[in-house]
């Protein structure tokens, strides 16, 4: 490869964000950069490659990501922005090991484990790592061990929320966290499009309401134990029986109408309905395409070759809504929608920071994106009222109440 190729001649210009960060990652090549989805971290991490270049001109790359499909990405992103030949990448996912390593290695991370680790013994090697919180559990740590010249960690939530990943895994293997850019500095910069919230309630049905409140009486003295006796065995307990009640509550019947009805109002445009139950996501689709709209449904349990169909065609306009559950919180561009509809979610803040960026991203034509989120509990609405108080400058919030309520008798 002509030296001219890996020492800096990208195809786009560096965002203002992308060149504070790259100068201050430079200092020591190392470090996690916190950025909001859609706001560039793929580019920003080809700017560190050529650094990279430049102080090793003949070093290799290895490029560790969760899923097979940001492995798509990353590879189409490596040939169209900067101009790396497909006979400088290779790919290390399942059972598919290419014969040696190139000058750029994709790695999906549990294969990661195996393999990332030899060409770091070979080869000045720069570490990336992508969406590096994925990377922060007992087993998947392995995939970080190796000899590094420079490493990079990228996410928008870095900070694991059940664990000290972060700072027991990630900071020493890859750096501190050296800079965050969050909505509001995305929104300022033009970098997502305008965007509105609004949050709509709606209520559990009785039998529901009971079964959440028997929980939430058990949970407090399974807190109140916890505090005086501080066992693992009561936090366990604890973490069993949140888990058991936040179940009932994203499986409350209301959602689903209620998502009906504000689907109703945004009839012709690009929209994703997110559930967290598969079973509901195929009675929503089904619904849908009973009310004639051009559905399609996306999720893991699916036939491959359908799920990535129905996601292209999707992408191409041939449907205009696409029902999912988890399978599209990260890894996936779709640009074009512009409606998306939280029917159901969990409290993970990771979760909704990667479903937001899945609208908020520009295209042409596109002027604003609206997220609904449907919550039925307070501890659902306390979420979203401290949401509020830090995004109110990138968006406008807005709340309402729904009056549609599922009959209990049509309920088993």
């Amino acid at each position: 490869m002509s030296k001219k190729l890996y020492m800096g001649q990208p195809t786009f210009e560096p965002r203002h964000w992308q060149n504070v960060a790259h100068k201050l990652w430079a200092s020591k090549m190392q470090g996690i950069v916190e950025v909001v989805t859609g706001g560039g971290k793929t580019v920003f991490a080809e700017l560190c490659m050529i650094s990279f270049w430049q102080n090793y001109r003949d070093g290799r790359v290895n490029i560790i990501v969760p899923t097979i499909a940001l492995l798509d990405q990353w590879y189409v992103s490596l040939r169209e922005d900067l101009n790396i030949a497909a006979d400088d990448i290779v790919c290390f996912l399942g059972g598919s090991h290419p014969k040696k390593p190139a000058k750029i290695n994709l790695h999906v991370l549990n294969t990661a484990r195996i393999t990332a680790r030899p060409i770091s013994t070979r080869f000045d090697c720069f570490l990336i790592v992508d969406e590096c919180h994925h990377a922060a559990s007992p087993s998947n740590k392995h995939a970080l061990d190796g000899f590094y010249k420079a490493t990079l960690g990228l996410s928008a939530t870095p900070k694991r929320e059940y664990d000290q990943g972060l700072e027991q895994i990630l900071i020493p293997c890859l750096g501190s966290v050296i800079f965050q850019y969050d909505y509001i500095q995305a929104r300022k910069d033009g970098i997502i499009v305008p965007f509105d919230l609004i949050n709509v309630s709606t209520e559990l049905l009785p039998h529901e309401r009971r079964e959440y409140d028997k929980f939430s009486k058990t949970i407090a003295r399974t807190i109140q134990m916890s505090n005086v006796k501080d066992s693992n065995r009561y936090r366990e307990k604890l973490k069993q029986l949140l888990q058991k009640r936040a179940i009932i509550a994203s499986s409350a019947a209301n959602r689903i109408p209620v998502a009906l009805r504000l689907l109703d109002n945004h009839r012709g445009q690009r929209a994703i309905i997110f559930h967290e139950r598969i079973e509901a996501a195929a009675k929503i689709y089904q619904l849908l395409v009973e009310r004639h709209y051009n559905a399609a449904l996306y999720h893991s349990q699916m036939n491959p070759s359908v799920r990535q169909d129905n996601l292209r065609l999707y992408r191409r306009g041939i449907f205009d809504v696409l029902v999912t559950c988890r399978a599209l919180d990260e890894g996936i561009n779709l640009p074009e929608t512009t409606v998306a509809i939280i029917s159901s979610s969990t409290a993970s803040t990771r979760q909704r920071i990667q479903r937001l960026g899945r609208v908020l991203r520009p295209a042409i034509g596109k002027e604003k994106a609206i997220i609904y989120t449907i919550y039925a509990t307070t501890v659902e609405e306390e979420r979203l009222i401290e949401e509020a108080t830090h995004i109110s400058e990138a968006a406008s919030v807005q709340w309402k109440r729904s009056s549609f309520q599922l009959p209990s008798m049509n309920v088993c």
